[in-house]
């Protein structure tokens, strides 16, 4: 199990360092290719980064709409497939390459999470099995950390806090500050709290 740490850095002055003024340019394209990509959501806050190509396929109603401060890095894909089809994610967020969230009904993503590569989070199962629903809302809470090639499926709810492990399936809910492990995924340690 990975360590629990910090994935944020601490707030500084852009300009108190070396380091920060070489990242400056790194930071104005971000912000510009976020900028040209806000024609893309319905409702964008303010200072989307945007670190590469991300793919919005989208049927004429649904909705893409981002908190402030959301860093999408590259060939992060949202898929929303029904004209009702809703994605949200909350303030300071950031996902990272090749994550993709498919859609039919409503996917939610709350603020200060970290969702790393290589996720899959779909609220759908595209094929319907006899008597059984194929579509059901996904909603990840505050500060929610998904590390690589996790996958969350339909009708999951994850708490506040909690921790996914690297390449967890997650069919049933998540309680907050929780961290779950394999397949499927199951709760391996509880009342954690990281940085």
């Amino acid at each position: 199990m990975p360590a629990i740490g910090s994935i944020y850095p601490k707030k500084e002055n852009i300009f108190s360092s070396k380091k920060s003024l070489k990242s400056l340019p790194v930071l104005i394209v971000r912000l510009m290719k976020g900028f040209l990509f806000r024609k893309k959501t319905e409702q964008c806050g303010e200072f989307l980064r945007v670190a590469g190509k991300v793919k919005v396929s989208a049927r004429k109603n649904s909705k893409l709409i981002l908190g402030d401060n959301v860093l999408l890095y590259h060939n992060v894909g949202f898929y929303l497939d029904t004209d009702h089809a809703v994605i949200s994610i909350g303030d300071r967020t950031y996902i990272n390459r090749r994550t993709e969230i498919m859609c039919k009904d409503n996917v939610t993503i709350g603020s200060d999470c970290a969702i790393s590569w290589d996720v899959t989070i779909m609220d759908t199962d595209y094929h319907s099995i006899e008597g059984n629903s194929d579509t059901a809302s996904v909603t990840i809470g505050n500060k929610v950390w998904i590390e690589c090639k996790a996958t969350i499926l339909k009708g999951v709810t994850i708490g506040d806090g909690a921790v996914i492990a690297a390449g967890a399936l997650v069919l049933r809910d998540v309680p907050p500050n929780s961290v779950v492990a394999g397949v499927p995924a199951k709760v391996v340690k509880s009342s954690i709290h990281w940085l």
